[in-house]
C-alpha cells in the first residue's frame, strides 16, 4: 500500500476570510480500502452477498421449472384443442355425409370439402405436439388410424352417390361401419383427452409448488437486501459529518473562486473598456494633428507647386513633366490624407450624425471593393450620443472590413433605425458564412461584442456557411454619456 500522506490542514484566505481545507493527494487503490475497513462491516456484508447468491440460485431454479411447466401446459392445452378439433371435423364430415346421401344435394358437400384439408392439418399438429410423449403419441396413432378409416369410408359413400349408385352407397351406411368408427374415435379421443386432463393437473400442481418456492427464495432475497441496506446506511451515517464538513467547506471555497472571477472579469472589462477608449481619443487627436498640420502642410507645397507650374512655361519639357508629376502626387498624398483621418475620426460623424456616417462610408468603401451595397436610413433622427455613435460606427466599420477580407461577398446590406427598443443596426451579407471555430476565437468579433454589451446592447451574429452572414445589434436609449466611452474633441 502507497504511503498515506497527512489528510489535512487549515488556514484562512486573506481578503475573504473563509475557511477551507487544502486537501494533498493519497494514493489508495480498491484493496488498500477493503483493508481499512472495520470487520463488523466487510464480513457481514461477504456473508449476505453469499446467501444472497445462494437464495438467486434457488430462485433460477425455480423460475426454470416453472417455465418448463408453463411450456407443458401450453402444449397440452394445444393438444386437447387439437383432439376437440379434430373429432369436430370428423362429427361435420359425418354431417356431410348424411344430408348428401339422402338428398344428394351437392350443397351439402361443402363441409366435407372444408374439413379434408383441415383434417389433415390438424393432425400433423397433433402429432408434432404429441412426439415427445409415447403415451400420448399411441393414443394419437389411434386417432389418426380411426380418422383415416372414417374418411375412406365416407368418400366411398360420396364417390357412389355421385357416380349413380346411390343405393350402393346407402349399403354401405346401412352396416353401421361408420358409427362404430365414430364410436371408436369419441371413445380414443375421450381417452386421450382424460389422459392429458391428467397431465395438464400435474403440470400445474408443480407450477404452483415452483411459484411457492420462488416466492420463498424472493423473500429471502428481500429479507438479506434489507440488511445489506441496514449495512449501507450505517456506513453513510458514519461518514455523513465527514462528507457534509467537505461539502461545506467545498462550498466556501467555489464561492471564493467565484468572487475572484467577478472581480478579475469586472477588472478585464473595465480595462477593456478603458482602452477603446485611449484608442479612440488617440484616433481622435492623431486625425486632428494630421487633419490641421499635415493638411496645413500638404495645402501650402500644393500652392507653392501652382505657383511654380505657373512659372514653368519657360522652363525645360522634362522640368514641366517633372513638375505635373509632382502635383499628382501631391494630390494622391492629400488624399491619402484624407482617407486615413476619416478612418481615424470620420468628420461626417461629428458634423452629420452617425446614420449619414455610416451610409457614405458603407457606399464609398463597397464601391472602392467592387461590391453591390444597398444601405437604409432613417430620414430624420434625434442626436445620437456620441460614445454611442462612435461604438455603433466601429461596430460597422469592423463588420464591413471582415466582409471585404474573408466572406468573398457580392452584395452588402446595411439598415439603421430607431426603434421603441432603441438605436438598431443591421449588417448582412451573401458570402461564404463564418466557421463556428473562428468566430469563437475572433478578436475582431470579441471587440465588437464589447463595445456593445458595455452599452447594455444586445449583440448577436448568425451565420449559414455558404449563406452569408448577419449581424445584429440593439443599444437601448438608456446609454448615455454617462456610459461607454469617455471622448473629447
Amino acid at each position: 500500500m502507497a504511503p498515506v500522506e497527512p489528510a489535512a490542514e487549515w488556514r484562512v484566505i486573506d481578503g475573504n476570510g473563509l475557511p477551507w481545507r487544502q486537501y494533498r493527494s493519497i494514493h489508495l487503490d480498491f484493496w488498500d480500502g477493503l483493508r481499512l475497513l472495520p470487520g463488523s462491516i466487510w464480513l457481514p456484508i461477504v456473508a449476505i452477498s453469499l446467501l444472497g447468491l445462494g437464495v438467486f440460485a434457488m430462485n433460477e431454479w425455480s423460475v426454470g421449472r416453472i417455465r418448463v411447466a408453463g411450456e407443458g401446459v401450453s402444449r397440452t392445452l394445444g393438444m386437447q384443442n387439437e383432439v376437440i378439433a379434430l373429432r369436430s371435423q370428423l362429427v361435420d364430415l359425418e354431417s356431410a355425409q348424411r344430408g348428401y346421401l339422402l338428398t344428394t344435394n351437392s350443397r351439402y358437400l361443402a363441409p366435407y370439402e372444408a374439413a379434408l384439408p383441415e383434417l389433415h392439418v390438424i393432425s400433423a399438429k397433433l402429432r408434432s405436439l404429441a412426439a415427445a410423449d409415447s403415451e400420448v403419441l399411441a393414443l394419437v396413432t389411434r386417432l389418426e388410424e380411426l380418422r383415416g378409416i372414417k374418411i375412406a369410408e365416407v368418400t366411398a359413400s360420396i364417390s357412389l352417390t355421385q357416380r349413380g349408385d346411390r343405393a350402393s352407397a346407402m349399403a354401405i351406411l346401412r352396416t353401421g361401419e361408420g358409427r362404430k368408427v365414430m364410436d371408436d374415435f369419441r371413445a380414443v379421443a375421450q381417452e386421450l383427452l382424460q389422459l392429458l386432463d391428467s397431465r395438464l393437473g400435474a403440470l400445474r400442481v408443480e407450477q404452483t409448488r415452483s411459484l411457492v418456492l420462488s416466492r420463498y427464495a424472493f423473500a429471502a432475497l428481500a429479507l438479506l437486501t434489507l440488511a445489506l441496506i441496514l449495512l449501507v446506511v450505517r456506513l453513510f451515517v458514519a461518514n455523513s459529518l465527514r462528507r457534509e464538513e467537505q461539502r461545506y467547506e467545498e462550498e466556501h471555497e467555489r464561492r471564493r473562486l467565484e468572487v475572484i472571477i467577478e472581480d478579475r472579469t469586472r477588472e478585464l472589462s473595465r480595462l477593456t473598456t478603458h482602452l477603446q477608449s485611449a484608442s479612440e481619443q488617440e484616433k481622435s487627436e492623431i486625425a486632428r494633428d494630421l487633419h490641421d498640420e499635415m493638411g496645413g502642410l500638404l495645402t501650402a507645397a500644393k500652392m507653392d507647386l501652382a505657383w511654380l507650374q505657373g512659372r514653368s512655361i519657360t522652363m525645360d519639357p522634362e522640368v514641366r513633366e517633372k513638375l505635373d508629376e509632382l502635383v499628382r502626387t501631391m494630390t494622391e498624398a492629400m488624399h491619402l490624407k484624407r482617407r486615413v483621418v476619416e478612418n481615424l475620426r470620420p468628420a461626417l460623424l461629428d458634423h452629420f450624425g452617425l446614420p449619414t456616417a455610416l451610409e457614405a462610408y458603407f457606399d464609398e468603401t463597397c464601391k472602392r471593393a467592387g461590391l453591390a451595397c444597398r444601405t437604409s436610413i432613417p430620414e430624420d433622427t434625434a442626436p445620437i450620443p456620441q460614445p454611442l455613435a462612435i461604438a455603433l460606427f466601429r461596430v460597422g466599420q469592423e463588420s464591413l472590413t471582415n466582409i471585404i477580407r474573408h466572406a468573398k461577398a457580392r452584395n452588402v446590406e446595411m439598415m439603421f433605425e430607431v426603434t421603441d427598443a432603441g438605436y438598431h443596426l443591421t449588417v448582412s451579407d451573401d458570402g461564404v458564412g463564418i466557421d463556428p471555430e473562428r468566430a469563437r476565437s475572433s478578436h475582431g468579433l470579441a471587440g465588437m461584442r464589447h463595445r456593445i454589451v458595455s452599452l447594455d446592447g444586445n449583440f448577436d451574429i448568425r451565420s449559414v456557411p455558404g449563406e452569408g452572414t448577419r449581424l445584429d445589434v440593439l443599444v437601448p436609449f438608456a446609454a448615455t454619456e454617462g456610459q461607454g466611452y469617455q471622448l473629447s474633441r
